[in-house]
């Protein structure tokens, strides 16, 4: 007999983040739209990219780092296409109002395109790709950190890079075919989870300072530093290398404030929404979706006990069962989080 998992309800890991950020100074609905993005990526089984952010976060708000009230600043405006600034407000803020931004213009344009500059980490990109195409959309986000290098380019040893996570939702049939990753091996995150676990990544997705292929986080750390290797590692890491360099132009560039800036900061956003009616109309772009799908899934499988799943199935089927039934959060996230809730005499969320 197996222990039954401890659960939580998202509403409550909601509010008890919300109270937490607001509690260390941040505005009352930004708080609250920071906390549900963190607590969204949970759901759909994003581990690493959810509430594990709490305590930088929370270490970011207390020392002056976030901006804590306002919104994004529009710097240039063609109807179709918007550059924003994010005046060093929460990502998540920031990225919400710049995809409802975008929303409201695809009412009148059948692709509308934001590139925004200077806002925090916006976390998981996927909770942004599912919001608008649960509204009929498409919908590509993927950021850049000019302010930081931690991934090497295809056949070197040093850092030049961020991770560059790209996302998109496409609807179809059910729910929307999703998918959010990086253009490197591994992400940040997970290498921070593993070095605290005293553990070794699962494959080689690290070069050490020596050029040396290694599963040892360490070797980011030393002096000089290692590097994550881009997607495909030393075999084929040309091809992540490839869309890095894309994902550079298409939020740094864009944006106008990257790494050929002294003093460049946070995270560059590029968010473009495409509106299927104003093309083949949104009947025959769900059938086409739909017969891809169902196509992809009924394909024979290598292991007849793992079958084929589409991007986004996996998540879908945990928001649906964690949604109805709590949330299993990784177990490092509250015993993170307990020394900030006692500080700020907020209780922590009560299981299921």
């Amino acid at each position: 007999m197996t222990d039954t998992p401890t659960r939580y309800a998202a509403d409550a890991l909601i509010g008890t983040t919300r109270e937490l950020f607001a509690a260390a100074g941040l505005d009352a609905e930004i708080a609250q739209v920071v906390a549900e993005i963190l607590v969204e990526a949970d759901l759909l089984g994003y581990s690493t990219h959810g509430l594990q952010f709490v305590p930088a976060y929370m270490g970011a708000l207390e020392t002056g780092k976030w901006a804590t009230s306002g919104t994004p600043e529009i710097v240039a405006d063609t109807g179709a296409a918007l550059r924003l600034d994010a005046q060093r407000l929460p990502g998540q803020w920031a990225t919400v109002k710049a995809v409802e931004l975008a929303l409201e213009r695809a009412k009148d344009h059948p692709v509308v395109t934001v590139a925004m500059g200077r806002s925090h980490n916006i976390s998981c990109l996927a909770t942004y790709c599912r919001r608008a195409a649960l509204e009929g959309v498409m919908a590509i986000v993927t950021t850049s950190a000019p302010a930081g290098a931690v991934v090497a380019p295809a056949g070197g040893k040093a850092p030049r890079l961020a991770t560059s996570p790209i996302a998109a939702a496409i609807p179809a049939p059910g729910h929307p075919i999703l998918f959010d990753t990086a253009t490197s091996a591994v992400t940040n995150r997970l290498i921070e989870r593993t070095r605290r676990e005293g553990g070794q990544l699962p494959f080689k997705a690290l070069v050490d300072n020596n050029g040396n292929a290694t599963t040892d986080p360490e070797a980011i750390y030393t002096d000089p530093p290692g590097a994550i290797l881009p997607m495909g590692g030393m075999e084929t890491g040309h091809k992540g290398y490839v869309i890095s360099v894309l994902i550079e132009a298409l939020t740094s560039g864009l944006a106008g404030w990257g790494r050929s800036e002294e003093g460049s900061f946070g995270n560059n956003v590029f968010v473009q929404l495409i509106n299927p009616g104003a093309f083949s109309g949104t009947d025959a772009f769900l059938r086409e979706t739909g017969y891809l799908a169902e196509s992809c899934r009924t394909a024979p499988a290598m292991d007849p006990d793992m079958p084929v799943r589409m991007p986004g199935d996996r998540a879908a089927a945990m928001w649906a069962d964690q949604s109805a039934h709590g949330i299993q959060l990784h177990p490092e996230i509250l015993p993170r989080m307990a020394p900030l809730l006692e500080k700020y005499a907020i209780e922590p969320p009560t299981a299921l």
